[in-house]
């Protein structure tokens, strides 16, 4: 077998995809090279070789199972790279092409060295239909969690029933680490920095190793329920204003919500993407078609930020991906305006291509959830338990689900609480009690947590600026709160800003568009059919208004969907910024069906969260 650096002028002749690009930076007046290849596999032979430029070469070393061979196993035998165990002597990132059954390498050094190519039949659960967790290069660590014990680092927490979860071992991915059939999520982490070769399958990680959590989403299309044409004319449908219509509309739309499962069906990028408007069409989620990938993870909890000991000190506006931390019982990171937020997210592992969550990503994750791979595992569902803590700490759960929405006062049908960290209080549970598995998307340890409650969580989804046509979206409301991106403001005139302040043209720039979901211009925020199929905004009306009033007073007029009656209020000119999930105190509003506005700039309860798609 060689692996060789693709030279040949006629690539089709060869037959092979193959890049190389060249970055030269001049810095202090030496020049430095970084390369990116990509290597056949053709011929055999023990020792393989590629020439890297001229200055040295790079040999590789095949083993199987641990034994050294001669040759890479066959496409169809079932075994794949373990890039969690390959490595180059010199510390070139190495990954496994499946479908072209290629080695990559990058960043590529000029001297000599050796990589060890370590193959193994890797566990792959066949209802995924090939959409299998993608671990990155080794950067992800893949993972068990228990639902009986803690992790052995954290001495400081205990509870009255000894009722624990969320000690983390490495994985073994030769066997079932995880099955979406049983609503096990593929769960991986990140450590820090030097502590990844501390650990071999089966051993603990010890919890102040870790940086973050992240969790599998498969690709998967999903069958549409309606006509898109249907959802198109959801607007307010009714009025909803006294207490005993609210407890009755409760009970109806809890219902509606346990009894509807979205069908979904795992399949991989080489399908092609499937596209329909129709009932009963499936159509791939878009939220895989702008990085054409097989799945993507996402932060297993809101993004905190580390070394903050308070909701306060977690309140920064910068862009700072060295203070990136996700993880239970932490600090959940607010008061970011949303270029802060995109650009921490996007810096945060380049190589793995992060970025900040988009309104699409955060409906793949809603649409799992609801179906038998996440709450309802027998086609009847159960709604994600809020996390009710009053100072934003990740990871909680409150121990009844409330009986009603937002009402400005902290009563019965609503509690919420001031808790610390690693303590379970009077209305609130803590990650590491094991009853926390009601705030997560599975039930269980291996879900996502904080998508109900928490912070507000800002997400990549913003409306167009102007309603001129232009497709350009906005920087926020005004030159008085807005993204710092640079772009229209959807209101110019409001906050008492004069008519020649209509942009932004001293912010961030924009970055790719597949980074970002766009939405039309409006003026008022019930036209609920600019949503897009697989957000999970327009899909979850009718929509209905509510006046909630207490005995003998007034309370907040609000607007909520017709599943689990979430709040539901969609981008227009005053707030052009989408946010997700609820906040702390929200309530029954809160849910991963509830969607908001913001203006883009920082806020006391605005959040976010983090994507990877390898």
């Amino acid at each position: 077998m060689k692996l060789k650096r693709f030279k040949d002028k006629n690539p089709k002749k060869v037959g092979i995809i193959l890049f190389t690009i060249s970055c030269i930076l001049l810095i202090s007046g030496v020049i430095l090279y970084r390369t990116f290849a990509i290597f056949e596999v053709n011929e055999t032979q023990n020792m393989i070789e590629g020439n890297i430029q001229d200055e040295g070469d790079i040999r590789f070393m095949v083993y199987i199972d641990d034994v050294l061979q001669k040759d890479v196993p066959n496409k169809d035998s079932g075994y794949s790279l373990d890039t969690s165990t390959s490595y180059c002597d010199n510390g070139d990132l190495i990954s496994w092409d499946d479908e072209n059954w290629e080695v990559r390498l990058k960043n590529i050094s000029t001297t000599k060295t050796k990589c060890y190519l370590k193959f193994k039949q890797i566990y792959k659960e066949e209802t995924l239909n090939g959409a299998i967790p993608d671990l990155g290069n080794g950067r992800l660590i893949p993972v068990k969690i228990s639902d009986t014990e803690k992790p052995s680092d954290v001495t400081e927490y205990t509870n009255a029933g000894n009722k624990y979860g969320g000690k983390v071992t490495k994985a073994d991915i030769t066997s079932e680490w995880y099955n979406y059939s049983k609503q096990q999520w593929a769960n991986a982490v990140i450590l820090k920095d030097g502590k990844v070769d501390n650990y071999q399958p089966g051993d603990e990680i010890k919890e102040s190793d870790i940086e973050s959590y992240f969790v599998w989403i498969p690709r998967y299309r999903y069958q549409l329920k309606f006509d898109e044409a249907t959802y198109n004319k959801y607007t307010i449908v009714e009025d909803v204003e006294s207490v005993a219509n609210i407890d009755k509309f409760y009970e109806i739309h809890s219902n509606l919500a346990t009894n509807s499962v979205f069908e979904i069906t795992f399949e991989t990028k080489n399908e092609g993407i499937k596209t329909g408007s129709t009932k009963e069409n499936w159509i791939t989620h878009p939220a895989f078609s702008s990085f054409d990938s097989n799945g993507f993870w996402v932060g297993k909890f809101e993004t905190g930020y580390n070394g903050a000991n308070s909701k306060e000190t977690a309140q920064i506006n910068k862009q700072e991906v060295e203070n990136v931390i996700i993880k239970p019982n932490i600090y959940s990171w607010r008061y970011i305006d949303v270029s802060n937020a995109f650009y921490t997210s996007y810096t945060y592992q380049r190589d793995l291509e992060s970025h900040m969550m988009k309104n699409t990503e955060w409906g793949a994750v809603a649409y799992l959830t609801q179906s038998i791979y996440g709450r309802c595992p027998n086609k009847s569902c159960k709604e994600v338990r809020m996390n009710n803590s009053e100072n934003y700490i990740t990871g909680m759960s409150a121990k009844s689900a409330p009986t009603c929405g937002y009402t400005n006062s902290n009563e019965t049908c609503n509690h919420y609480e001031t808790t610390e960290l690693n303590k379970d209080g009077d209305f609130i549970n803590s990650y590491y009690n094991f009853d926390s598995k009601e705030s997560s998307t599975t039930g269980n340890y291996y879900g996502i947590y904080d998508m109900s409650g928490g912070a507000w969580e800002y997400v990549m989804g913003v409306m167009q600026g102007t309603e001129n046509g232009t497709t350009s979206p906005s920087s926020g409301r005004s030159k008085t709160y807005n993204s710092n991106f640079k772009g229209p403001y959807s209101c110019p005139k409001c906050d008492g800003n004069q008519a020649t302040d209509k942009e932004n043209t001293t912010g961030r720039e924009w970055p790719s568009s597949k980074y970002y979901d766009l939405y039309d211009y409006k003026t008022n925020n019930q036209e609920y059919q600019r949503g897009i199929l697989g957000d999970a905004t327009k899909e979850f009306g009718p929509f209905y208004r509510f006046s909630y009033q207490k005995t003998g007073g007034t309370g907040p007029s609000r607007y909520v969907g017709s599943y689990n009656a979430n709040y539901a209020s969609f981008v227009y000119s005053s707030f052009p910024w989408f946010l997700r999930g609820g906040t702390c105190n929200y309530g029954s509003d809160a849910g991963v069906f509830a969607f908001g506005i913001g203006y883009g700039c920082t806020g006391l309860d605005g959040g976010f969260r983090i994507i990877l798609t390898p």
